[in-house]
């Protein structure tokens, strides 16, 4: 199987890029650039300096695959800005499945968010559930939506949605930024200061899936004829508090690192937590499993090491 990927030189896109050429497939990865530690890790696959907003850069490109992975989607940063925002998830979702018809790639899978349902979520969580955005980077993610099912109901490709709660893991490659992400923000100002930093009371609770399981879940959809259009949630088991991960980042640094760490709970709402079960038995009936060797202990542990290896580096860049 050959697969297509935008937003490859990403977190979540080279994980999954590198996982399917592991599994012995080829991959096409693209991005508008990519790093050299991306370029090295993704060494295997042919890479493609690609821009989903350039529709003229899009027509000349032609790609032979069985399935498009679109990852290239907007971030909670991105979302910030309305416009920004709108035209990568929006228009940029768009182009890819208007390039993905040109092409003749039969299926494509859209990634999306958990929090088209809403930011604290409470009580059971399946794909039925009613979506409740309340800010834009969810808002921005549903249109994205909207654009594969349209796509989808028209037979002009076959369409998947794939829902990822907070996601973390190792880090493959250097052009990793996103360092306002939990559990990554407190290790990274564990290993800075000493301490972890809370602004709100600490007790909204989430739900978190190890980039490796995600990887695995998106392979295991691609298996999967797609004659109907799905909604996945790809998340896991695991539910804990902003607090709880702190905790777990504390103790991870003291016993790797034997490094001292405060944790500092500045604010004090929400006053309760937001008990919520995500459930993932649509997924599961696709054949995925969850992996539990890859878990927020072992994911802790990998990003500690990352960042201590760089910080030991000289002319170091993080």
């Amino acid at each position: 199987m050959t697969v297509l990927i935008t937003g490859a030189n990403g977190f979540i896109g080279s994980h999954i890029a590198s996982h399917f050429l592991l599994a012995g497939h080829a991959v096409v990865a693209t991005s508008r650039q990519f790093h050299d530690s991306t370029k090295e890790l993704l060494s295997n696959a042919r890479l493609i300096e690609l821009d989903v907003l350039n529709t003229e850069q899009l027509q000349h490109v032609s790609v032979q695959a069985d399935v498009l992975i679109h990852v290239a989607t907007a971030n909670d940063v991105i979302s910030k800005s309305n416009i920004k925002g709108i035209e990568l998830s929006a228009t940029g979702t768009k182009n890819m499945l208007d390039f993905a018809v040109k092409n003749n790639i039969p299926k494509c899978i859209v990634f999306s968010t958990l929090q088209v349902y809403g930011i604290e979520l409470t009580g059971h969580i399946d794909e039925s559930s009613p979506v409740h955005y309340q800010n834009d980077y969810g808002l921005n993610h549903l249109f994205a939506e909207m654009y594969a099912e349209m796509y989808h109901r028209l037979g002009k490709v076959k369409c998947a949605v794939v829902r990822p709660s907070n996601v973390y893991g190792d880090i493959l490659s250097d052009s990793f930024n996103r360092w306002n992400l939990i559990p990554g923000c407190f290790c990274k100002e564990a290993i800075e200061n000493g301490t972890i930093t809370i602004k709100s009371s600490g007790l909204q609770m989430r739900n978190f899936v190890h980039v490796k399981n995600l990887a695995e879940a998106v392979h295991v959809i691609c298996m999967d004829n797609m004659d109907n259009f799905e909604v996945y949630n790809a998340g896991s088991t695991v539910h804990k508090t902003m607090l709880q991960v702190a905790t777990m980042v504390k103790e991870a640094m003291e016993k790797q690192l034997v490094k001292p760490v405060r944790v500092l709970v500045e604010g004090t709402t929400p006053q309760e937590t937001n008990y919520f079960n995500l459930s993932m038995d649509k997924l599961q009936k696709t054949g995925y499993t969850e992996n539990t060797a890859y878990n927020l202990n072992t994911g802790i542990e990998a990003i500690i090491n990352y960042l201590q290896k760089k910080y030991n580096e000289p002319n170091r860049s993080i």
